[in-house]
């Protein structure tokens, strides 16, 4: 009886193919691959773009030989479906633009255009050349940081994190809508194939932090209880040592607190929103804003994170989450860590092995991060009931939906 019931429902999964486990096509959409430059806050920085494609010759671009996809560069540009909305995606730090090639090209599949670039903390992986941080360092710091994620961050990247002010990322994601805007003007392959009235922005880790803050949140330094005297002299010493600091001095909670203290806050309301963008996916977002930050935001949300210890706090999050005015959405994914949503962490095989994210039903975590963000995106880019109907449910035994659409 048993083997029948199981053969019955091998045979129905055959014939309805919708019941099928992941749900995608036999023969996924060709996928192109454009890379640019551009000069942006002093520096030039490698862009990529992707989009929908023709038709595909070749190989796979390689990625700068760092993980594997299934884009083709300066594949013939498919403008049947165009203009499509545009998604701009920002990485961790550390990270760079290709961090994230399965999650950025499933959404290139579903009939986006998506632009990503390195920004200047790029070092675990670089769109162009090497990495600044080598594989081994990376896993000699996460074995050193004993699973915490803050510590972690602060041996792999003390100089940048210790400054505390991270408002060069939401600058750059303003000025590559910018560019991106023109390139849709000018190029003469990609000519039109942007709508610029839809445009969503995700990104993971800082880059959810940059997503949260180019969607409206505000530094809102106005009230002085913000910038207390003891905290705030508590940062002038930390800042002061910020060479000599030792992983279990730093902590995203405290650095929170203090943001106020900076002198480009104090005492002010600051915002880096950008009108443009109409929805936000942050994952694992690093919430680096005071208290009240988030009340501003006016345009959907849905954060994606994990619930492993290797993870950004789930606290602050829930805090977004109930500051948020909404369409708002939560989503807390059992034993996914937050290095799950990167192909790059993928390819280190000690993450493979210890990493709970990597372990254990790998391809349901993939596909939560693409049928989420595809549907989330298709529900308010592009006004599809069907994306806003499954953004609503949680379709999966490792989700923890909250969802107030």
């Amino acid at each position: 009886m048993t083997k029948r019931y199981y053969l019955g429902i091998f045979l129905l999964a055959l014939i309805f193919p919708g019941w099928a486990f992941s749900g995608k096509k036999l023969e996924p959409a060709p996928i192109g691959i454009k890379l640019y430059h551009f000069e942006i806050q002093g520096r030039t920085t490698p862009v990529a773009v992707w989009y929908p494609a023709v038709k595909v010759e070749g190989k796979a671009f390689d990625y700068n030989q760092q993980v594997k996809g299934s884009a083709y560069l300066s594949a013939e540009p498919d403008f049947s479906k165009a203009p499509y909305p545009l998604i701009v995606f920002s990485h961790g730090m550390g990270g760079c633009g290709y961090q994230s090639v399965f999650y950025v090209e499933n959404l290139v599949r579903a009939g986006y255009v998506v632009v990503a670039m390195d920004h200047k903390d790029s070092a675990m992986c670089t769109m162009e050349g090497k990495p600044k941080i080598t594989t081994g360092k990376i896993i000699l710091a996460t074995l050193k940081g004993g699973g915490d994620l803050s510590k972690t961050v602060m041996l792999l990247f003390k100089d940048s994190v210790a400054d505390i002010d991270f408002s060069y990322r939401p600058k750059d994601i303003k000025e590559l809508i910018d560019w991106s805007l023109k390139l849709n003007q000018s190029d003469e392959e990609l000519k039109g194939i942007i709508d610029p009235e839809r445009i969503g922005v995700s990104g993971h880790s800082l880059g959810g932090f940059t997503t949260l803050a180019v969607a409206g949140a505000s530094y809102d330094c106005v009230a002085p209880e913000k910038w207390p005297q003891d905290r705030c002299e508590k940062a002038e010493e930390l800042l002061a040592k910020k060479d000599e600091l030792k992983p279990e001095e730093f902590n995203l909670i405290e650095m929170r607190e203090m943001i106020c203290c900076l002198e480009q806050y104090k005492g002010k309301k600051i915002s880096y929103g950008d009108e443009r963008v109409k929805a936000v996916l942050p994952l694992g977002p690093a919430i680096i804003f005071p208290s009240g930050a988030f009340d501003n935001i006016k345009i959907p949300v849905m954060v994606i994170t994990g619930t492993g210890r290797f993870e950004v706090p789930i606290e602050p999050i829930q805090k977004v989450y109930e500051e948020l005015a909404g369409p708002k959405y939560l989503l807390e994914l059992e034993k996914v860590d937050h290095m799950t949503i990167t192909d790059i962490a993928y390819q280190i095989l000690p993450a493979r092995v210890f990493l709970p994210g990597f372990r254990t039903k790998y391809k349901m975590k993939k596909e939560i991060y693409e049928n989420f963000s595809e549907n989330f995106f298709n529900a308010y880019l592009k006004g599809d009931k069907e994306g806003l109907d499954y953004i609503k449910d949680a379709h999966y035994p490792l989700v923890k939906i909250q969802a107030q659409p």
